[in-house]
């Protein structure tokens, strides 16, 4: 059998082992060789010393039971895990390897250098010990989250986008989509819904792909509930979720005690109707405003016989609250059973009730707002400005009646300030007859056209 000779295996010991050590039999280090990442180990520092001085006090004791082993045991090899202490530096572990010299009474040690091996472990440990804390971090900060969904009065569903199935529902979601006590996680999505409902959360879900804002919109579930939905796309790591949120609309009653006591007597006019403007209750506000003597004269009726000067404005608000859920301060008239009409502002909010939908119509008079300048009827409006202003409560044609009398009032003032007030100048410089601007002044209400007259006669 071949065997490794002396010098190479002391050159294949050289290499392998970080630390060599010769020691004579009174524990003094004869020789010293380092082969190892450690440089607070240097030879010059370990020779002449007592082997003991160098290890650690805890391993001293373990240490010379091995040495005396191997001096027993010659020519066979003793493990010795202990660890030296130079004079400066941090403790070095090592794993040692003790043999006695068969034809000597010296013994030589070859140690291991075991400080990257620690401090690697070391770093695992920190990082074991910081995943832990992370693991309790995220555990805790996910129990009051589920704390909160089960606390919150809206359902709320998380949805995987790619498969479509349901990964996360609060307890009031299972209520609202298919009753009370059923289990959604795991389940595809939607549930509880007919057809009408599924093309809706597809339309707000294709939306909401595309935007980085919620969407929302109604849908009605197969046991008669109307839902406010709104639905907000989510990415993290490549993957897409849903996050939809769920409100019972339908809760919203309109029939209760409190209500009931502030429609009648609120201050302003208020009309529940249907979405096609048919009234089915009146306040006495509005009763009194319109001059009607009973809610009965009004209940069945729509609403644009006092609403607006058209079936125009009543279309307009009802189509943009549709649109929009509200609409507020739009301006227009009010007709009253007398013929007379009163300059109003409307706002518009969209209610459930009994799992249809309601259209509140609230009716402010702001005839008091309005100065005798920009009144609707009686009064010459002084500006374009004003005119414009009065879109939607006056109808085109008398908008460009008044424009006319605007703009020839406006004319009239001109020349009067160029000619210093001489009315027969004026007439002259505008291409009037006297006799017509007299008139026109009279009309316009401009100074005392009776009496300049006679003045620019004589």
């Amino acid at each position: 059998m071949n065997t490794v000779s002396a010098p190479s295996s002391d050159l294949l010991l050289q290499h392998l082992a970080s630390l060599q050590l010769l020691v004579n039999e009174n524990g003094i280090v004869l020789d010293a060789s380092v082969n190892g990442p450690s440089s607070s180990l240097q030879p010059e520092a370990l020779i002449g010393r007592p082997l003991s001085e160098l290890v650690s006090d805890d391993s001293r004791a373990q240490l010379e039971s091995r040495l005396d082993e191997a001096r027993r045991n010659k020519g066979a090899a003793v493990r010795c895990d202990t660890s030296i202490e130079p004079r400066s530096g941090n403790s070095v572990p090592l794993l040692c390897w003790i043999c006695a010299e068969a034809d000597s009474s010296d013994v030589k040690v070859a140690a291991i250098d075991l400080l990257p091996e620690a401090s690697l472990r070391h770093q695992l440990l920190n990082a074991q010990h910081a995943m832990e804390r992370d693991y309790w971090s995220k555990r805790r900060l996910e129990a009051r989250y589920r704390r909160l969904l089960d606390m919150v009065s809206e359902g709320f569903v998380v949805v995987d986008d790619s498969s479509g199935r349901i990964l996360e529902a609060n307890p009031v979601a299972g209520t609202l989509l298919t009753g009370a006590g059923a289990t959604l996680v795991g389940k595809p999505f939607p549930l509880g819904l007919g057809d009408e409902a599924r093309n809706t959360l597809d339309r707000l879900t294709r939306e909401a792909r595309s935007v980085t804002t919620a969407v929302d919109g109604m849908i009605s579930t197969d046991a008669g509930l109307e839902l406010n939905i709104a639905i907000t796309y989510l990415r993290q790591s490549g993957e897409g979720r849903l996050l939809i949120r769920l409100r019972d609309d339908s809760e919203r009653d309109l029939t209760g005690a409190e209500f009931q006591s502030f429609f009648s007597d609120a201050p302003d006019g208020i009309l529940e109707m249907d979405e096609q403007g048919i009234v089915l209750a009146a306040n006495n506000a509005f009763l009194e405003m319109a001059g009607i003597v009973s809610p009965e004269l009004v209940e069945g009726r729509r609403a644009d016989r006092w609403i607006g000067r058209s079936a125009v404005d009543l279309n307009i608000v009802l189509d943009h609250s549709k649109q929009e859920g509200s609409v507020r301060l739009y301006s227009t008239t009010l007709r009253t059973e007398t013929e007379s009409s009163v300059d109003i502002e409307l706002s518009v909010a969209r209610v459930g009730k009994n799992g249809s939908t309601r259209v509140m119509l609230f009716v402010r008079d702001i005839g008091r707002r309005i100065t005798p300048d920009q009144s609707v009827d009686d009064h010459l409006p002084r500006s374009i400005e004003q005119i414009t202003g009065r879109v939607g409560r006056v109808p085109l044609k008398e908008l460009v009646r008044e424009s006319t009398d605007v703009i020839e009032a406006l004319c009239i003032e001109a020349a009067l300030k160029l000619t210093s007030g001489n009315r027969a100048s004026a007439a002259e410089l505008l291409g009037l007859s006297r006799q017509s601007l007299y008139t026109k002044l009279r009309r316009f209400d401009l100074g005392d056209a009776e009496v300049d007259g006679d003045r620019d006669a004589l």
